[in-house]
């Protein structure tokens, strides 16, 4: 085995892509296999990574050079699939959500330390520079006082594929999509206390789809303080994310998507801008690395490389996991649902 990382992206979609690009330029890592029941899409991402394609990931896991198995699939299909790859003895990471209930959760955990392989889930936002220079002054407690309320609101036009909003394969809607880093935002600025529960309310409006578009989240923290979730995907003319953090003597607060430093302006459509793109605009400018993916994947391929402890183990996916089960519980039954884990 060489000293390069051989990775098997599964799953040829948008965030297959993302990491498959991220990892191919950390010159540790190499991509070797893109895995996708869709030949066409798998054929195609593999063409630009100059990888190999298969629509069977046990095809991609008989090569002893692959060590890494970055899962970005169907959130339903996240279990089966990274156990899959637990067992072939390879590290895996994990988009979000991880999975979609406790008991699997744990199930994975446990399956990778017996195995001793790493695992780890996406959660790019908790890496990205704005956000973790936002925590650095959230932690001057001096400054800040006591911290009692946290109130993420992460809104975008809704997803760009149709399974997303198919239960059987994406779990839940936007609280599964979005609502899973509003949840994690609110857990890792206030210090990761313990969730006690969940008090939420989910809506579809157009109709479209089985499951929710919006949902308000209501997270209870030991200790006290309140996280407030407020996503959705019927936001128009942009995604919005915002964070504000209070304290009893301070605030922080963040506006990822401004302070990009970019505008422009057109009375027509700029072509290769997301919304908004016509009008006044915002381009982005390396949102893959402004979005924490780059610092995400780099920390993975140093734990495997050089023994380094993950930033984010999969141990602090699980109060995650029992959270949205519980947003889910709380939504269906109309109730404040405790959390025992």
């Amino acid at each position: 085995m060489s000293g390069t990382v051989g990775v098997a992206v599964v799953g040829a979609g948008f965030m297959g892509g993302v990491h498959a690009a991220v990892l191919t330029e950390d010159p540790r890592a190499r991509v070797r296999w893109i895995v996708d029941l869709d030949e066409r899409a798998g054929g195609q991402l593999a063409a630009q990574m100059d990888a190999r394609a298969t629509t069977r990931l046990s095809e991609a896991l008989a090569d002893d050079e692959v060590r890494l198995v970055v899962v970005s699939t169907p959130v339903t299909t996240h279990h089966p699939v990274a156990l899959e790859a637990i067992a072939a003895g390879r590290h895996v990471l994990v988009e979000k959500p991880l999975v979609m209930r406790p008991d699997h959760a744990r199930e994975l955990v446990a399956a990778a330390k017996a195995k001793g392989v790493l695992l780890g889930f996406g959660g790019n936002f908790v890496h990205a520079p704005k956000f973790r220079r936002a925590k650095e002054l959230v932690a001057d407690r001096t400054a800040l006082g006591t911290l009692h309320a946290v109130r993420v609101v992460y809104r975008t036009s809704g997803p760009d594929s149709e399974w997303p909003r198919n239960r059987a394969l994406a779990g839940g809607g936007a609280c599964t999509d979005i609502g899973w880093h509003a949840i994690e935002l609110c857990s890792w600025l206030l210090g990761e206390p313990r969730i006690e529960a969940v008090t939420a309310a989910t809506q579809n409006i157009t109709g479209v789809g089985d499951v929710e578009e919006q949902g308000v989240m209501l997270l209870h923290f030991e200790g006290g303080a309140v996280g407030q979730c407020d996503v959705s995907w019927l936001c128009p003319g942009g995604e919005q994310l915002t964070v504000e953090v209070l304290g009893t003597e301070g605030r922080v607060s963040v506006d990822f998507w401004q302070g990009m430093g970019i505008t422009a302006f057109t009375t027509n459509k700029f072509a290769e801008v997301w919304e908004p793109n016509q009008g006044w605009a915002f381009p982005e400018w390396e949102w893959i690395r402004n979005s924490g993916y780059v610092q995400q994947d780099r920390s993975f391929v140093d734990a495997i490389v050089n023994g380094e402890p993950l930033g984010r183990a999969a141990d602090s996916a699980i109060p995650i996991v029992s959270a949205l089960d519980a947003v889910y519980r709380s939504a269906a039954e109309g109730r404040k649902i405790e959390i025992h884990d």
